[in-house]
């Protein structure tokens, strides 16, 4: 069985990227992968803005299969674009406030000072278990490069405080 976009058949499926639950009847997008188990498969499933963010080429492939309609489709081939033509940028997990001063920048290996916005990337390492890193505001587009960078940060800040969004859009616009 390959890759597949279907409606939610019960509601009580999470999502592999926010953890949040998928509603029955909400279209998702299932990801076959060999079984942690045993022997076989099984499916991960992901809300198709969230597979969207994590799986762009995988995403695309589906939706170039499913017949059905979809949803905000324009605004999801929108960001496959991106996550295609940046790969790195499925390493962004979050944009949020530095509650202490003791990570260090993944690109300048500096300190970044409590308060500051800062950008978690997920450093899920062969054989470890995933854990998240940060990198400053201002070194996100060397680690990650430029490609649409500007959009995924805006995305991953969707549980910032207002305050802080409009403190992102000003540092993102300069």
């Amino acid at each position: 069985m390959s890759d597949t976009i279907e409606a939610a058949s019960t509601g009580r499926a999470s999502c592999r990227r926010c953890r949040e639950k998928i509603e029955k009847g909400q279209l998702r997008f299932g990801e076959r992968v060999p079984s942690t188990f045993g022997e076989g498969e099984q499916t991960l499933w992901y809300h198709l803005p969230c597979a969207a963010e994590r799986l762009p080429a995988k995403l695309d492939a589906a939706l170039a299969g499913f017949d059905g309609e979809v949803p905000e489709r324009e605004a999801l081939v929108s960001v496959i674009e991106n996550g295609k033509e940046n790969e790195k940028l499925a390493l962004v997990q979050k944009v949020d406030r530095a509650p202490t001063a003791r990570a260090h920048c993944q690109q300048c290996h500096e300190a970044i000072p409590k308060g500051e916005l800062r950008v978690g990337v997920d450093r899920d390492q062969e054989g470890m278990m995933p854990t998240v890193s940060y990198l400053h505001l201002r070194c996100a587009a060397t680690y990650l490069g430029e490609a649409g960078l500007k959009a995924k940060l805006e995305r991953s800040a969707h549980g910032l405080p207002a305050e802080d969004q409009a403190a992102l859009a000003a540092a993102l616009g300069a």
